[in-house]
């Protein structure tokens, strides 16, 4: 009976040990996997069997929860250079807000999908109804949520980059000069994105 103890004991022991240095691993692996495929997508960009592999690569870190946020972003900017848009919007639907650094990115990037894969179909009406779609979401998004800090940034610089679709600069400037009144202590950072 001592002997079946001591075994159970050493069978329990080992699974735990054997477990957390394979999550050591596969945790180290995916930094090293996730490194790999930044480096093919951002220094071969303009090589489809670099992006193919950083694509693959991308998708075996998805299981990585501690950079999972940071992979989800990678694997959007390469669906978007590899002009996936279709699958780029079927990824971005299977996610949850909580894969984003903010929780208004997933509906951007699904609409932002959307809008390319219309004007790859050289479809500017939709491809601007879309934009419209996603400035007005992230107009409520502003009022409603009290957005600050990096996701104050994040949110204006998405708004003012779906704008350019569909206003023209006086319409823009006039709202960055509405905007500075609102937010004084912004004042430099919304004149960079004046025209």
């Amino acid at each position: 009976m001592h002997n079946i103890n001591q075994l159970i004991f050493f069978i329990f022991f080992s699974s735990i040990f054997f477990s957390c240095k394979g999550q050591l691993n596969t945790n180290g692996s995916c930094e090293k996997k996730f490194k790999e495929a930044r480096d093919l997508a951002y220094k071969n960009y303009t090589r489809q069997s670099a992006l193919d592999s950083a694509l693959i690569l991308t998708n075996e870190c998805m299981q990585c929860n501690s950079i999972r946020q940071a992979v989800v972003d990678l694997k959007i900017r390469l669906l978007i250079t590899m002009e996936k848009y279709s699958e780029g919007m079927n990824f971005v639907d299977s996610l949850k807000e909580d894969d984003f650094m903010f929780k208004f990115k997933k509906k951007i990037n699904y609409n932002n999908f959307r809008a390319l894969l219309y004007t790859s179909q050289n479809d500017t009406i939709n491809r601007n109804l879309v934009y419209r779609e996603m400035a007005n979401y992230l107009e409520r998004y502003i009022k409603e949520e009290h957005v600050e800090g990096k996701e104050f940034e994040e949110i204006y610089n998405d708004l003012f980059t779906v704008q350019e679709f569909y206003l023209d600069t006086d319409q823009i400037n006039k709202e960055i000069e509405n905007l500075k009144k609102l937010y004084p202590e912004k004042e430099p950072f919304f004149d960079f994105f004046k025209k």
